[in-house]
């Protein structure tokens, strides 16, 4: 830790500032420390499809370095961030020295293929309400899952291009949900008990969930 953090640089930028341009080679990996960005492509008519969005702890461009080739990605920041920069020659070195590093690496790439399978799955086979209360329950969890307010930790135009809908069907199927006891105003999700969202519950978000192997009687997987 100590010999990557010696050769890392701690970066701050403003909100929608381009980290990596599409084509480009990037420098390195980005750890996200404060604030929040994301990763897009974008086609030859400048329409953008949001891949991840990533939040503090969150990484990116582990990939892309050992892919070869330019970035098939962008990376921009959605909020005033500070960043932490692992420049390519350290994490190559490190990968090559360091087995338990290198396994590490395969873990956070291996993390996100999944993150990918489910968005593909999200957008292919659920229908917009399924797609939204999924990634609403995800971050249900991610908030301590008691609570019946938490807050969305980015703007609900962006969450739609993540779950590859306009905003007028994003906006659609938030009145949708009101009729299930969520109601959304801002980015603030207010719910009429802690378990409105565990129908939306498959077996990969039941594993991130501390009730689901004490027996809920409320999930849908028990």
């Amino acid at each position: 830790m100590q010999k990557i953090l010696s050769h890392s640089v701690m970066q701050e930028y403003g909100p929608s500032h381009l980290l990596v341009q599409q084509g480009d080679t990037p420098e390195g990996i980005y750890l996200v420390i404060e604030g929040t960005l994301k990763t897009f492509r974008l086609n030859e008519d400048g329409g953008e499809a949001v891949i991840r969005l990533l939040e503090p702890g969150g990484t990116c461009m582990e990939a892309v370095l050992f892919m070869g080739g330019p970035s098939p990605i962008a990376a921009q920041t959605l909020t005033k961030c500070k960043l932490m920069l692992m420049p390519e020659r350290i994490v190559r070195q490190h990968v090559l020295d360091d087995s338990q590093f290198a396994v590490n690496i395969l873990r956070i790439v291996t993390r996100h293929y999944k993150g990918a399978m489910h968005q593909i799955d999200a957008m292919n086979i659920k229908s917009p309400l399924q797609r939204v209360g999924y990634y609403f329950l995800s971050k249900h969890i991610e908030a301590g899952h008691d609570d019946l307010e938490f807050t969305l930790p980015f703007k609900k135009q962006i969450i739609a291009n993540y779950l590859g809908m306009t905003p007028e069907t994003f906006s659609r199927t938030l009145k949708q949900m009101q009729a299930m006891g969520i109601n959304v105003s801002d980015e603030k999700i207010r719910m009429k008990d802690a378990y409105s969202l565990c129908h939306f519950c498959d077996s990969d978000t039941a594993a991130m969930c501390p009730r689901h192997d004490n027996g809920c009687g409320t999930c849908p997987l028990n």
